[in-house]
């Protein structure tokens, strides 16, 4: 958000002070002293006695501090849910130990070590994914400025009107479900055919303790008027951290302040009784970064073109080209944009890196959407891009968002606390695309669909549930074992840990039936390296096997790429491979292709596969950290490293081949989702939880 809200005091914890003032005593007679000293005997008793009086006072109020949470002398039929935001909340800014009403719900109820907002981490475009738990793809909000070509309009943060906001969120959920849903400011909740029952026009200047005052006006409505969830945002620290800087002392006190708010909060809860009542979550949808304008990139200073205001600096700056094509084929456009990279790649040292739309990171599942345009440039941590020195000059933030949603500085905040909420635990790490399965648990309501993997959030419950389970319907073909290759999509003896088709699980567009994949999955022992040849057609190709040469010659696993993929990417997977092989003694090595032509991040139809090249590869190397096999095949203590490589375009930015690699990482469940398989299904080695946790995970360095 820029806009500016005012400053306001809200009480914090205080002590009172006394002083106490002894009478001056003369010394003129032994009686006098006699007198004094007997004074002074009866006066230190008085105060160790009142001394200990108020220690125990004092522990007494620790108690209740420590117990006063649990207070509800209230009767719900729903335990209300409320959600609080507090916009560009850094996790590390915990770590200033100024926030102790906060840090009192951390201790109380469940916190994660930190929450990863979703790419573009800004603020429209991570609370409409908190709301719907959709990636900005999906629900449409890809930033907070952009243009929409069939609608023709440009999207503005006031923008209301049908079409621009996709997808369902949680207070239409909650609605749907016949329960009433109150929000004060949230963006998409002023959409004219997504209103909640109560909701409030945006406001940047209404007081904090105003929006406070009239949560708790909803808490305390008659049983057919009250809302069963409720979402208040507030400005800050976001206001003071791109003002200021996140370091600086405007953001020290922006912190205070957002404590005070806490503070004021729970006081009012326990004053009606109310505090053990509800269900509170409180969060941010991404952190704060340093700029540094020595490193702003104009664009004008490597190409001349002319985009028709569909230019959008920022942290993540995007072009969007006018689909007019020059040429009867149609390819007008497409070169258009090839020129552009080539004109910007490699430029400005290790400023940026500008992508093809279809060649972003399957982390982001940045794609698939006609208005994030057709080039994305991302900036490194500190850096801005424009398009003119003019727009460079006009920018005056000492702080920013928006970056690659793995860096540690837009890493933010979740705490919970409530009757439904664990007591006293961390969790690990997350991607806010699970928050809304989380809700709809809390509200017990039935979700949307939505790109959350139902369960991840599961052990912020204080009961929680058992986890759905799924069966495949129908045996895949049977596999043969004459080499030693086996097919992880088969139904013979392969090792339980190894994929095996399954794709009944909840997701964007399949969650009932099961269909069977026909991408081939290969997993083999790595024993010695892979290798490649040419075809006649001067392209390489490689061998998706990483052992003895003579697997190599099955067209089974064979996969036509770029001969730079070779030279820069390919070679040094393989000598990687041979280094983690020598390390580790025993290595498991998946790897196949994928189809996902639009860029949607889920496995295309059979027919669009049947009529397409592969669009990927991945491949994940997999090894013990410490303890032996399990069977000959597992472990434990498992680690892995999953990569999904674009197979069309260099688009390698001059990036060191370890580097191209860590920015395309994955988690496993973007492997499942692209190819229909599913990992760690032995229930021997994992739980339920602990498979979850493995295919969500997010490799950061």
């Amino acid at each position: 958000m820029t806009t500016v809200a005012p400053k306001e005091y809200i009480s914090v914890n205080s002590t009172e002070r006394y002083n106490v003032k002894l009478p001056k005593v003369t010394l003129f007679s032994v009686g006098y002293i006699l007198s004094l000293f007997i004074t002074v005997i009866i006066i230190f008793g008085c105060l160790r006695t009142i001394s200990t009086k108020l220690s125990d006072g004092d522990a007494n109020t620790q108690s209740s501090n420590n117990c006063s949470l649990d207070i509800c002398e209230k009767k719900f039929n729903k335990t209300p849910l409320l959600i609080l935001s507090f916009d560009g909340f850094r996790n590390s800014y915990l770590e200033h130990n100024i926030t102790p009403s906060i840090q009192r719900l951390i201790n109380y109820g469940t916190h994660s070590k930190y929450m990863l907002p979703t790419f573009p981490s800004k603020t429209f475009p991570n609370h409409y994914t908190i709301a719907t738990g959709l990636y900005p793809a999906w629900h449409g909000i890809i930033d907070n400025r952009f243009y929409d070509i069939k609608l023709k309009a440009f999207f503005k943060k006031s923008s209301n009107k049908p079409g621009w906001y996709l997808g369902e969120p949680i207070w239409k959920t909650a609605q749907k479900a016949g329960l009433k849903s109150a929000v004060f400011f949230w963006p998409g909740s002023e959409e004219l055919e997504k209103l909640p029952n109560y909701w409030m026009k945006y406001n940047s200047s209404t007081p904090f303790r105003h929006r406070i005052d009239t949560v708790i006006k909803w808490l305390k409505l008659p049983d057919d008027e009250r809302p069963s969830l409720i979402q208040a945002y507030f400005e800050e620290p976001d206001i003071s951290g791109h003002k200021h800087g996140p370091d600086s002392q405007a953001v020290h006190d922006a912190l205070i302040l957002m404590d005070g708010v806490i503070n004021y909060l729970i006081r009012r809860l326990l004053e009606e009784k109310l505090m053990g009542c509800i269900n509170l979550i409180l969060l941010s949808d991404h952190g704060m970064q340093q700029m540094d304008k020595t490193k702003f990139v104009v664009t004008t200073n490597y190409s001349e073109m002319n985009f028709d205001n569909k230019f959008f600096s920022g942290t993540t700056a995007r072009i969007q080209i006018s689909y007019k094509t020059n040429s009867s084929d149609g390819n007008g456009t497409d070169d258009i944009i090839n020129d552009i990279i080539s004109t910007m790649e490699c430029q400005s040292g290790n400023s940026y890196i500008a992508y093809r739309k279809d060649l972003v990171p399957i982390r982001f599942h940045y794609a698939g959407s006609l208005r994030m345009g057709d080039v994305i440039i991302k900036g490194r941590p500190g850096v801005c891009i424009f398009q003119t020195d003019e727009k460079k000059e006009s920018y005056n933030r000492l702080g920013d968002h928006g970056y690659d949603n793995r860096i540690a500085s837009m890493r933010t905040i979740f705490i919970a606390i409530g009757p439904d909420i664990a007591q006293n635990r961390k969790i690990n790490s997350f991607q806010n695309i699970e928050l809304y399965n989380l809700f709809t648990y809390l509200l017990r309501i039935d979700a949307a669909p939505n790109n959350g993997t139902n369960g991840t959030l599961f052990p912020v419950l204080r009961n929680p549930p058992a986890l759905p389970i799924t069966a495949l319907d129908q045996q895949t073909d049977q596999c043969t074992d004459k080499i030693k290759i086996r097919k992880c999509n088969s139904s013979c003896d392969c090792p339980d840990h190894i994929p095996r088709i399954r794709t009944g699980f909840l997701n964007i567009h399949d969650t009932s039936r099961i269909r069977i994949s026909e991408s081939c999955v290969t997993c083999i022992d790595i024993m010695q390296n892979n290798s490649y040849e040419i075809p006649q057609d001067g392209k390489y190709s490689i061998s998706l096997f990483g052992n003895l040469d003579h697997y190599y010659t099955l067209d089974l696993a064979r996969v036509i790429v770029p001969k730079i993929f070779v030279d820069r990417i390919w070679r040094y997977v393989l000598n990687e491979t041979a280094k983690y092989l020598a390390k580790y003694d025993k290595l498991r090595f998946f790897s196949g292709v994928m189809y996902d032509q639009d860029g949607d991040g889920v496995r295309d139809s059979d027919d669009i596969i049947k009529k397409s090249d592969p669009s990927h590869l991945f491949f994940v190397p997999m090894w013990c950290e410490n303890s032996t096999l399990i069977d000959h095949t597992s472990c434990k203590d498992v680690i892995f490293i999953p990569y999904i490589l674009p197979l069309k375009g260099k688009n390698l930015n001059c990036l060191e081949p370890s580097e191209y690699l860590y920015d395309n990482t994955a988690r496993m469940r973007d492997i499942e989702l692209l190819t229909g398989i599913e990992f760690f299904t032995d229930r021997n080695i994992w739980s339920d939880v602990e498979a979850i946790q493995l295919r969500t995970l997010l490799r950061i360095r």
